[in-house]
């Protein structure tokens, strides 16, 4: 399985709150509403900053990431390349995120403990 950690900037003109609000109540339901197997995705998660920061230690600048799984690199390219993500999905983005802030990692989980 493949893991995207998509880190999101919100929007200039929003809060982190109005971010987090948008992302998480209007967004999210978008997405979840689509119909069954629309969406080639095996898990989603949506991490939140804390505020919370550790002298001395660099925090990222990200309002939050997205993490999602999918079983190959194909199933996300044919998803970020369809029409629905195009017409439905990418335009809504717009109402909340600085996509050309947006920034995706490839990777596969390599646990260590726990």
């Amino acid at each position: 399985m493949i893991k995207l950690s998509i880190f999101l900037t919100r929007r200039a003109d929003l809060t982190h709150e109005e971010f987090v609000d948008y992302w998480t109540n209007k967004h999210t339901p978008l997405i979840a509403g689509l119909p069954g197997g629309e969406v080639p995705v095996r898990r989603y998660i949506q991490l939140l900053p804390t505020g919370d920061e550790i002298p001395g230690v660099a925090t990222a600048p990200y309002d939050g990431v997205a993490e999602v799984w999918v079983d190959d690199i194909a199933d996300a390219a044919g998803w970020f390349t369809s029409d629905t993500y195009n017409t439905l999905v990418a335009p809504d983005e717009e109402n909340f995120i600085d996509r050309t802030k947006t920034r995706f990692l490839y990777a596969e989980e390599s646990p260590i403990f726990g």
